[in-house]
Formats: structure tokens, sequence, C-alpha cells
């Protein structure tokens, strides 16, 4: 694998990974929240503006079940590296050609080129930390993506206000470009264990050809639960700016600052506990601060409400994606890890995708506010799930 396995956390992979991570992560935080702007400015309508938002999710949904697949039997650092180098000239090109099709098109890019990239990066930080704290190790990770939202929505929003929407994009380019050499400079050996069933000298010749799986059954359900936590992010990253408008609400960026702010806190003060406490004891808090988060911004009509939003969803961020993630490469065996990444990324991309994609359809229909409340049923739903999955788990009818 990358390197041997220290008892220290911070080794020179593992450091290598989260820079790659954070300047990924702050590209696309700095795009996201003003690309439906910009678009508007091109002549989308609403709904376009929704698909927009979502496109990014969704065709990394689609690569999925491929990146599984590749970074189970291919190179991991050349599957990292050479997908966030496409990032690059994706966002790059899509920032220089004021085409609303041409944006379409490359942003569709830019995602399938992220779901093969996180992929196999997730699965390299299982790698390069010890065993025995994988969970720290996954929420430490995580916490690259959490302050890049601590300065990625308003950086980006101010840099749009102060020089408009294409330099944004191009500073989100020149973010992607240092992924780019972190993830070049990345050390790794590719472990000698890890081939295709068909090269495997205990391979059946009998069997023939057949596909490989593009999930881990067992995660499904998991996966789900992580849908529903993305679906709520996505439909708050990708309307709450011109739903303040609509309300009347100023300085809404804060909402972001604060979320990201209190997600970091969260994330440093239980990365250990992930290590140490059950599923359930993440999830629950969870549930309950997701579903508050959406009633909450639902019935909004003032700053502090939108702040106090941030707030709660932020604790419902922080204590389920990492526990999720945890749990999902706890459960199978190393060799199958890339397949149980790219299961629950599966998940997390399908609620980031349907989410704005539903959300543009019910808000053009029902307004921004009934859009909100409806959004906090997916989180209801995965909560009544969870319960009777802990139930079976249990033995209890």
């Amino acid at each position: 694998m990358s390197t041997s396995k220290k008892s220290g956390l911070w080794t020179k992979p593992y450091i290598l990974l989260s820079v790659t991570n954070f300047f990924a992560w702050l590209s696309y935080n700095m795009i996201t929240p003003v690309l439906t702007g910009y678009m508007g400015t091109l002549g989308a309508s609403v709904s376009i503006c929704g698909i927009t938002g979502g496109l990014f999710a969704f065709t990394s949904l689609f690569s999925r079940p491929v990146s599984g697949v590749l970074a189970d039997t291919k190179n991991r650092k050349h599957l990292m590296a050479g997908f966030t180098i496409l990032m690059t000239v994706s966002l790059l090109i899509y920032s220089v050609i004021p085409s609303v099709p041409v944006i379409l098109l490359f942003r569709g890019l830019h995602g399938v080129a992220f779901g093969i990239s996180s992929t196999a990066s997730l699965v390299l930080v299982s790698e390069s930390a010890p065993e025995e704290r994988m969970g720290e190790a996954i929420s430490y990770y995580g916490l690259m993506s959490v302050a890049s939202m601590a300065i990625g929505p308003s950086l980006g929003i101010w840099l749009s206000a102060q020089a408009g929407y294409q330099a944004c994009m191009l500073v989100g380019t020149l973010m992607l470009a240092i992924a780019s050499v972190a993830s070049v400079l990345f050390p790794y050996i590719r472990p000698t264990q890890r081939i295709l069933e068909k090269d495997s000298p205990n391979a059946d010749p009998g069997k023939g050809f057949c596909l490989p799986p593009i999930a881990e059954k067992s995660l499904i359900g998991l996966s789900g639960i992580n849908a529903s936590f993305t679906m709520m992010n996505g439909v708050v990253s990708t309307f709450l700016v011109v739903f303040a408008a609509e309300r009347g609400i100023g300085n809404v960026q804060m909402h972001f600052t604060v979320n990201a702010i209190v997600l970091l806190v969260t994330r440093i003060a239980l990365a250990k506990k992930l290590n140490e406490w059950s599923l359930g004891q993440n999830l629950y808090p969870a549930f309950i601060c997701g579903v508050a988060t959406l009633l909450m911004i639902g019935n909004a009509w003032s700053f502090g409400i939108l702040v106090l939003a941030g707030c709660t969803k932020a604790i419902a961020q922080g204590m389920s994606q990492p526990a999720l993630q945890t749990e999902a490469l706890r459960s199978v065996p190393p060799e199958k890890r890339g397949l149980a990444s790219s299961t629950m990324y599966i998940g997390g991309d399908l609620g980031q995708a349907v989410g704005p994609i539903l959300g543009g359809v019910v808000a053009e229909q029902a307004g921004y506010g009934t859009m909100y409340l409806l959004s906090a049923i997916p989180i209801a739903a995965a909560w009544v799930y969870f319960v009777l999955r802990e139930r079976k788990l249990k033995g209890v009818c």
C-alpha cells in the first residue's frame, strides 16, 4: 500500500491526501453557490438552474459503480491524480466559455471525474491510516471539506460580486490545480494482492465472463440514509441564496460560514469518538437535527433563523457522514473497500443530484418555503428505516 502503517496518523501520504481533498472541495464550494446565478445571467430558467445544481452530483453518481471496480483493480494513485487533473481542465473550459450547453456538458464531466477521484482517495485514506484509528482518520480527512466550506461559499459570493462570475470560476480552477499537484506528489506503491478475479489463480475458468458488482448489497440501506442527508445539503446549497433574496433576508453567506465553523468543531470534538461509538449513537442526533434544519429554513423570515439552521445542519452532517463511511469501510474486507466506498458515495451523489432537481420543480410550482418543508420527508423516512434496521439486528420483533 502507500506506506507502512505506523501508529501516527499524520504521515506524508495522509497529509497529501488531506491537501488534495481540501483544495478540491474549496473549488467546489466556491463555485456551487454562484453557478445558478451565473446561469441566470446567461438566460437559463429556474428549472435549468436546478438541473445545473444537481448535474455535478448526478454524473458523479453514474461514475460511482465504475469507480468502485477501478479502485479495487487499478492503481488508486493514478485514478486520484488523473481524474483530479481532468476536473481542473473541465472547470477551466466552462469558466472561459459563457454558454449554457457548454457549462452543462463540462459540469457533467467535472462530476464524473470527481466521482472516480474521490472514491480512490477515500480508499487511500483507509490504507494510509492505522486500522484502529480509521474512524478518526476519515473524520479528519472530511474536515478538509468542512474547512473549505468555512471560506468557499463566502469567497465565491464575494469574488463574483467584486470581479464577476467568470473570475470566481477561474480562481476555483486554480484551487483544483493545487489539488492536482498534491495528488501527483502522493507516494504510492500498488498492493500486489489486489488483482482482477479473472486473473486470480483461484478463478474458475468455467465461469466465463461476468460483470463485476456495481454496489455492495449489504450497504445499500446505509447508502440510502446517506442520500437523505446529502439531499438536504443539495437543496440548501443550491437555493438558499435566491430563497433569502426572495424573503428579503440579508447576509445569507453567514449561514454557510456558521455551518462550516460548527461542522468543523463537531468533527474535531467527535473524531476520536468514531472509534468508540455505535452507528446509532451518531445517527439519532443527526436525524433530529436534519429534520429541524429543513423545517426552520422553510419557515424562516429572519437572518437569525438561517444562522440557527446552519448550526443544526452542521451537527446533522458532522455526525452522519463520517460514521456511515467508517461503518461501510470496516464492514468489508480490504480488497472490497473500493466497492464499499463507491456504494456509500452512490447514495451521497443520488441525494445531492435529486435534491436540487426535484427542489427546482417544487419551488417553481409551490415556492421555496414549501420545497424546504417537503425536503424533510426523506430524512424522516431514513430515520424510520434505521429504527427498523436496528430492531432487526437486535432480534426485536
